[in-house]
């Protein structure tokens, strides 16, 4: 079913119409830019949800899984001022993350791959680039130091795992939409898809998660490898991350239809007014310029104080 092209739904990969095949190259561009875009707007809605969600669950959740304590201690160990600044790190981490993996997924659909392969490669081209920001963001949720040296940290379980959440997105996505293709091209089937396929791939790649955990234990607290691996711990600690996540990206599979038809109306506009690419450069330059100066006088500010 993928061998001919694709045809993005929102709930992962779905092969439909072979959009290469198309007899107009210039049409067959724009869909596909089209669908970059509206997966990479996909990943952003889901980011600013699971952003949110993640601001109070991920501390509980990294504690269980690394420091493997119970719920309510963890629970007990939450600080207001911590998950408010945990908030800004969440949101900073996830708009280029989420919105990275489901762009990349849908680049990695025009590359002649077996599913299989494309996942592994998709699992490890996202690892590479974004652990340091993985690493970046377990360490603040944690409260430990950051540095250059451990930003790299846990990279092979962590490359696994990434590369078992690729692949089960393939072949989870392909399968859903096999089951019922009617179903699957709604929005109801979109977002109920989107999210099985998500929490299935998460569960399916959560032992990776979980030897990842035992690799960033610290080493004045760390458990032996019989005492780390516990059943009721490991459920505990991936159904969380796996609903969150899956919530996340159902949520953002609403917004794709409606950005996929906004990057239409503004191709054919900007076609018509090649002007108004001098007046978008423009706009981003002065709103880029305005941050710099914002961020300068708020500096100014504090060094007076």
């Amino acid at each position: 079913a993928e061998c001919g092209g694709s045809r993005y739904f929102g709930s992962g990969h779905i092969v439909v119409k072979d959009v290469a095949g198309s007899k107009d190259p210039a049409m067959s561009e724009q869909d596909f830019v089209g669908r970059v875009i509206g997966a990479a707007s996909q990943g952003a809605v889901g980011a600013v949800v699971a952003a949110s969600l993640s601001a109070v669950t991920e501390p509980l959740v990294n504690n269980m899984l690394v420091k493997r304590v119970p719920l309510m201690e963890a629970v007990k160990a939450l600080d207001p001022e911590m998950i408010k600044k945990f908030l800004q790190t969440t949101l900073a981490t996830n708009f280029i993350k989420f919105p990275f993996f489901e762009a990349t997924n849908i680049i990695m659909q025009g590359v002649d791959l077996p599913p299989t392969a494309r996942g592994a490669a998709l699992g490890s081209v996202f690892c590479t680039i974004t652990l340091p920001i993985t690493n970046y963001r377990f360490r603040k949720s944690m409260n430990l130091p950051v540095t250059p040296g451990n930003l790299y940290q846990a990279y092979g379980p962590t490359v696994l795992r990434d590369i078992i959440y690729g692949i089960a997105r393939n072949k989870v996505s392909v399968f859903l939409t096999n089951l019922n293709p009617t179903f699957a091209s709604t929005m109801m089937g979109r977002v109920v898809n989107m999210f099985a396929t998500v929490v299935a791939a998460c569960v399916l790649s959560a032992p990776g998660n979980e030897l990842r955990g035992y690799c960033l234990q610290p080493p004045d607290r760390k458990q032996s490898f019989g005492d780390f691996f516990q059943p009721a711990k490991f459920i505990r600690s991936t159904s969380v991350g796996a609903i969150i996540m899956g919530i996340s990206l159902a949520i953002g599979t609403m917004a794709t239809p409606q950005v996929e038809k906004m990057v239409g109306i503004m191709k054919e506009y900007l076609q018509k007014n090649p002007l108004s690419y001098v007046l978008i450069i423009l706009f981003v330059l002065q709103q880029v310029i305005a941050m710099r100066r914002q961020s300068e006088l708020v500096e100014s500010m504090e060094k007076k104080k």
